[in-house]
């Protein structure tokens, strides 16, 4: 099953997201990452590389152009999610707009489309999933509660 992954953010997204969901879905799912996008470093001195991600309304945009490109030049795919942190904002007011602009591009009767929100960023997950994240890695057992303890306030 292939599924078509499109999220909001940055680095966390960019290299922790489609582990942890292949690690949860096993071989069942492949996941094919379209947004966020892993820019190469900035080829000029002092010159700032570009952010990976977009969230809120530019994510939006990402997600349009990005499915668009996606179901020309690759055809479709079995199931479409899309995760995005909540970033304090109420959730309708999130996840409207990016139900619309799924809905215009994809036919949902017959690709199931997910649309997830981490509340209110992607760090709450790893303390949602805390014994199959951070608490067994020798590296953070030593710092587990006092990690745990900050990333939970």
């Amino acid at each position: 099953m292939v599924v078509w992954l499109f999220a909001g953010g940055g680095e966390a997204e960019v290299r922790g997201l489609v582990p942890f969901l292949k690690k949860h879905f096993g071989t069942y799912c492949r996941f094919d990452r379209k947004t966020p996008v892993k820019y190469k470093p900035a080829g000029k001195p002092g010159k700032e590389a570009p952010s990976h991600g977009k969230t809120g309304t530019s994510l939006v945009k990402e997600v349009r152009k990005r499915l668009r490109e996606a179901l020309k030049n690759e055809g479709s795919c079995h199931a479409v999610l899309v995760v995005d942190d909540l970033d304090c904002s109420p959730l309708d007011k999130a996840k409207e707009p990016l139900r619309k602009v799924v809905d215009q591009c994809v036919d949902t009767e017959s690709i199931p489309v997910c649309i997830d929100f981490a509340a209110p960023e992607l760090e709450a997950w790893l303390i949602a999933d805390w014994e199959n994240t951070l608490q067994g890695h020798p590296d953070f057992r030593s710092r587990a509660q006092p990690m745990r303890y900050q990333l939970s306030t």
